[in-house]
């Protein structure tokens, strides 16, 4: 469902996947990130995605107060600190939502589904 603005000059309607592009490019651009993760349904089995379905790997759901939270499944660069690179991911993603798009966030949901060298 996408999220409707109106005001004197018109409306303005921001689909949750330009919302999961801005979160992919943020999660893409943050260090020891290998790439992000998508689970196949068939067997349960998460895979890395490529560059041109990305946003497959984040999922954005709207909240009743009008702020959106966004799950996103990522596998991680072995030898990082964990913790300390999802709180940048968060903060990042967070950010660049809010200011690009005025929409406020709520929840930043990072889900670590792997590590490779």
């Amino acid at each position: 469902m996408a999220i409707k603005y109106k005001n004197n000059y018109g409306k303005v309607s921001i689909s949750e996947t330009v919302i999961a592009n801005i979160a992919a490019s943020s999660v893409m651009e943050s260090y020891g990130v290998v790439g992000l993760a998508s689970r196949s349904t068939k067997d349960g089995i998460y895979k890395l995605l490529g560059l041109d379905n990305m946003n497959m790997g984040v999922k954005v759901s709207r909240n009743i107060d009008g702020s959106v939270t966004v799950e996103i499944s990522l596998i991680l660069n072995y030898g990082v600190r964990i913790a300390v690179v999802c709180q940048n991911i968060i903060e990042n993603v967070k950010y660049n939502i809010e200011h690009s798009l005025n929409v406020s966030v709520n929840h930043v949901n990072i889900l670590v589904q792997g590590i490779k060298n």
